[in-house]
């Protein structure tokens, strides 16, 4: 959600727009439990993957799967302390946290000072426009090399955009030649997904959209 977070503007555009290669969606479980994190002043005001401002203190949080406007219940398995926060982002994309969720979420569980958590998230309501069966996931191929050096740039770049971005680098073999090709976020809809892209373009970084 830093500079990046331009990224984010794009993703809106993105998810509205394309895929990349199998159109399912992640199916996630209805609880969780493992290490949650916080984000705060730093990206307080940007462009969350949703399209919506973060703002540090609404009780929202990011989730890498969940559909934008779902509902959860997080408590902190230290203290029991518990709080109700409404996905708008994507992430967290370190280790294997579950949850990222705003500052004064974290305050409110108590581990704001620590940084991270160990937690249980409940999903307690989907959005009302949520329909599993038309649901998909897309990607925005950024771009396709035959040099691993050009497309780890190209990759570097895009993580420097936005942090939070799940950026992909995958080979494959291609009338005899090994290419690279580099995909970018994870979307719900070819619209967020093209809403991204655009703020990608604005950094020369845009490629196509694609179901994945």
């Amino acid at each position: 959600m830093i500079n990046s977070r331009k990224c984010y503007i794009l993703s809106v555009i993105i998810f509205l727009f394309i895929g990349i290669s199998q159109p399912i969606l992640a199916q996630t479980p209805d609880t969780q439990k493992g290490q949650a994190s916080w984000y705060g002043s730093k990206y307080h005001g940007k462009k969350t993957s949703s399209g919506e401002l973060y703002n540090k203190n609404k009780m929202t949080a990011a989730h890498k799967t969940l559909p934008f406007g779902t509902k959860v219940k997080v408590t902190n398995l230290e203290n029991n302390e518990s709080v109700i926060v409404r996905i708008n982002d994507r992430g967290p994309f370190v280790g294997d946290r579950i949850i990222d969720v705003s500052e004064v979420a974290a305050r409110e569980l108590e581990f704001h000072k620590a940084g991270i958590g160990n937690v249980k998230v409940e999903v307690l309501e989907l959005p009302d426009d949520y329909n599993p069966k038309n649901a998909g996931v897309f990607t925005i191929q950024t771009g396709t090399y035959t040099s691993i050096r050009n497309a780890e740039q190209l990759s570097h770049k895009l993580k420097a955009f936005d942090r939070h971005l799940d950026v992909e680098l995958t080979n494959e073999q291609f009338r005899g030649k090994k290419i690279h090709r580099i995909k970018a976020g994870r979307f719900e809809s070819r619209q967020q997904a093209e809403a991204f892209n655009e703020l990608l373009k604005e950094e020369g970084l845009s490629g196509l959209v694609k179901e994945a």
